[in-house]
């Protein structure tokens, strides 16, 4: 999606990226942008000897939220340790140049297939379930992975030994990142932050730090046929609660064959209330992202803001406040 932080490269810039990568041993025949992603600016190169690679290059700091500190490095180095856990299907990274302020790139494999959201309504039902049972298996495999603190992947300094304490901090700084932008919310920061605190005991059964990819919607799903081929963009990745994952949020529905892969078929009261805060913090980064991003279109945006209002409505409907 096209937004004010994402950078254009010229044919000079990816022939330079293309012959620092590989030394001068490869040369750049020709390359198409990928514009279906939000964030980083995304290529495919077709190289001099038939080798095909995807660039990304992260975007200016400037449009970025503040947990979204060092979110390249993230998905390299999570792209690696998921590779190295075997029987999950991610690209491997090739090279990857640290940087700063959008000279921060890095080239992986091109995997084949198509993303799951442009071809999911033209499949047959079975087909359908086939790919969401397995992409349930591939996420249990995945927060399986365990860590040694909670937090964001990349922010060391914010992560913590409490779960609660951590998804509480998380929630505190987009309250920061939209007051920092004065966007209005549908409730005061005092009352979202009681919210969490109220739902602590919940939170606190969370004692083991998973691994979560957290953005695994059907975009970042790749498929061909019935099988899925690679999973993606996991540069939001953290160590948290895996009813965080997309396909736990309200808004994917039911995915009862995804809960069949993961083994996962209820859940119990305390859950329920996690799924729902972890619904919120989706919703409140989906609309206050908007000002840092510079959407130009105006029924997203709306529907963002109106997608905000109905889950505060839904979180608070039955709330118990003395």
């Amino acid at each position: 999606m096209e937004n004010a932080i994402k950078r254009h490269l010229s044919q000079e810039e990816l022939k330079g990226i293309v012959d620092q990568a590989f030394g001068g041993r490869k040369e750049l025949v020709s390359a198409q942008e990928l514009t279906d992603g939000w964030f980083n600016s995304a290529y495919t190169l077709t190289l001099d000897d038939g080798m095909k690679t995807v660039l990304k290059v992260a975007p200016v700091f400037a449009g970025m939220m503040g947990y979204e500190r060092g979110l390249m490095r993230t998905e390299v180095e999570v792209l690696r340790l998921l590779k190295g856990a075997g029987g999950i299907p991610v690209p491997e990274v090739y090279y990857y140049r640290a940087g700063d302020n959008g000279n921060e790139w890095f080239l992986m494999e091109y995997v084949e297939g198509i993303p799951y959201n442009k071809v999911k309504q033209q499949l047959p039902d079975g087909d359908r379930w086939q790919i969401e049972e397995e992409l349930g298996r591939l996420s249990r495999k995945i927060n399986d992975i365990h860590g040694e603190k909670f937090g964001y992947y990349a922010l060391e300094e914010r992560q913590g030994d409490s779960w609660p304490n951590v998804f509480a901090d998380m929630v505190a700084g987009l309250l920061d990142d939209a007051r920092d932008r004065q966007v209005t919310l549908p409730a005061s920061d005092e009352d979202i932050l009681s919210l969490v605190a109220e739902r602590r005991a919940s939170l606190e059964e969370v004692t083991v730090p998973s691994l979560v990819h957290w953005d695994l919607w059907d975009g970042n799903v790749f498929v061909d046929g019935a099988g899925v081929t690679a999973l993606i963009d996991c540069e939001r990745a953290l160590w948290g609660d895996p009813l965080m994952e997309y396909n736990f949020r309200s808004s994917a529905g039911e995915m009862a064959a995804f809960r069949k892969g993961y083994r996962k078929a209820n859940f119990t009261e305390a859950e329920k209330e996690r799924i729902e805060l972890y619904d919120l913090y989706l919703a409140l980064i989906l609309y206050i992202e908007c000002s840092y991003r510079g959407y130009a279109d105006p029924n997203y945006i709306r529907w963002t803001e109106e997608s905000l209002k109905q889950c505060w409505a839904g979180v608070t409907a039955n709330r118990k406040v003395e």
